[in-house]
């Protein structure tokens, strides 16, 4: 039997033709549009014309809140025409002017290159047109286009650095002209946990200010005081012109933005308010550390919580042993009750009258867990919690890391829950990742993840007397 005759194609209607081709005509006008833009001047035009592809575009009018600073937001924004402000709040709640954007800037990069990210409210000054395109698919783009995973990481630097000043109140009062320009001037540096980043009888190199990370200063063996994200340091050298009087190392792994001593001694001599803010700055942490030196309470108590990781997260749960009766177990049998295993116990660390639970510190850098873990199964929610996800194998590698024992195996042959309850718990935690109550494994890791999934803390909850809570850690520490 002879083959079968191709089937003839039929031609294409010429008003199809002519629609594929405006199509073309306005896809190339949106590539040309996109090379314009300051920010993707350099990228390719087949990356660019991926961008076109994935990018929808939005309209918004003046006064509109695209982003809240405490919302998690899944796109990354380019802006084609109009003008919207950057803000967040500093330390002290202060409403802070970041900086205004226009055509060819972008804004909601930062989660695409780790959790340096420090989320701004963003709001429409005029009428907005933004191309919107969804991060997951750019970071996708990213390996195969270095121009653009480049520009866009140039861009996300030096926004962090104007954050991060906005933030210290000692620069929240320049212009965010001003702070753009000292942004430009930083030099990014990392340090990893307990390096040495000034040294006792140096000289003053730069003013250093913390992206992200804590530090500790110490005179001799006496640490004398604890530094967070915002804080800075190495200024006293700088303004005596002597050596550094204290070594300042990291706690944990530390990014830091360093002002050279030239540029320092410029922008005080450009600023002379600044100066003398500074001044008293240094004069009250001379007073502080002399204070610090001949109080041994104050000094134990400082010790006590960098040791234990008292410092590492935002709170922690302290009991009040005066409302407490001696021997009562009501919070840790409530949390065995609803977890399977008790991931608190009290009688951990007493401050300030106070017992400070041993459970999970929760910390927010360099949680010594989650970089053990070979399946990135310890991860954050978006409480502010470090969960197990489903990804844990039950290794056992986090158990050893963790220098507070926080963490334990628990075995997973568990009682099997009714469907209508496994159900209530999936709709639960619909969009938030899971832990799972039955892995593959014989054994998965167990800490304290402040009830992942819950409305409320079972040991709280259950406390009869009200002793037990939730505290911030500004709340409980006086230094």
């Amino acid at each position: 039997m002879g083959a079968l005759p191709e089937p003839r194609r039929q031609p294409t209607p010429p008003h199809a033709e002519a629609r594929i081709q405006q199509q073309q005509q306005r896809h190339a006008r949106q590539i040309h549009a996109l090379a314009q833009l300051d920010c993707l001047g350099k990228v390719p035009q087949q990356h660019l014309a991926r961008i076109a592809d994935i990018g929808v575009l939005r309209a918004f009018v003046p006064g509109t809140v695209i982003l809240h600073e405490h919302a998690p937001c899944d796109f990354v924004y380019l802006i084609l025409r109009g003008t919207i402000t950057l803000t967040l709040h500093n330390r002290s709640r202060q409403k802070i002017l970041i900086g205004v954007l226009n055509r060819g800037d972008c804004f909601g990069e930062g989660p695409l290159f780790g959790d340096l990210f420090r989320g701004a409210s963003v709001t429409a000054e005029t009428v907005c047109y933004l191309l919107q395109i969804p991060r997951d698919q750019l970071r996708a783009l990213l390996p195969e286009a270095p121009e653009l995973a480049q520009a866009l990481r140039t861009i996300y630097r030096h926004r962090l650095a104007e954050s991060t000043l906005g933030q210290v109140p000692l620069f929240s009062r320049l212009s965010p002209f001003e702070r753009s320009r000292l942004a430009a001037l930083l030099q990014p540096r990392h340090y990893n946990r307990g390096a040495t980043i000034i040294q006792e009888g140096e000289p003053g190199q730069a003013l250093y200010l913390i992206e992200e990370g804590q530090v500790v200063v110490a005179q001799g063996e006496q640490t004398i005081a604890h530094l967070d994200e915002g804080d800075f340091f190495g200024e006293m050298a700088l303004l005596d012109q002597n050596p550094h009087n204290a070594d300042v190392r990291a706690l944990t792994p530390v990014e830091v933005l360093a002002l050279p001593a030239a540029d320092f001694a410029d922008l005080l001599r450009d600023k002379p308010e600044l100066y003398i803010q500074i001044q008293d700055v240094a004069q009250q942490r001379r007073t502080d550390n002399a204070a610090i030196r001949l109080n041994h309470e104050r000094t134990e108590q400082l010790n006590k919580a960098i040791n234990r990781g008292l410092l590492r997260g935002t709170h922690v749960l302290v009991r009040n042993p005066v409302l407490c009766e001696d021997g009562c177990k009501i919070c840790e049998q409530a949390c065995a009750t609803r977890h399977g295993d008790t991931r608190i116990r009290a009688n951990g660390v007493l401050l300030n009258d106070l017992d400070v639970t041993n459970s999970c510190r929760q910390c927010r850098v360099g949680a010594e867990c989650a970089e053990a873990c070979p399946e990135n199964a310890i991860q954050w929610n978006d409480r502010g919690a470090l969960i197990v996800t489903d990804q844990c194998t039950g290794c056992g590698d986090c158990v050893p890391a963790c220098p507070y024992e926080a963490i334990q195996l628990v075995p997973t042959t568990r009682e099997q829950p009714s469907p209508l309850w496994d159900l209530w718990r999936q709709i639960k935690r619909l969009r938030q990742p899971t832990i799972p109550l039955h892995t593959t494994g014989p054994q998965r890791a167990s800490k304290c993840d402040l009830c992942h999934g819950y409305d409320d803390l079972a040991c709280v909850k259950a406390c009869p007397t009200g002793a037990l809570r939730l505290m911030p850690v500004e709340e409980l520490f006086s230094f």
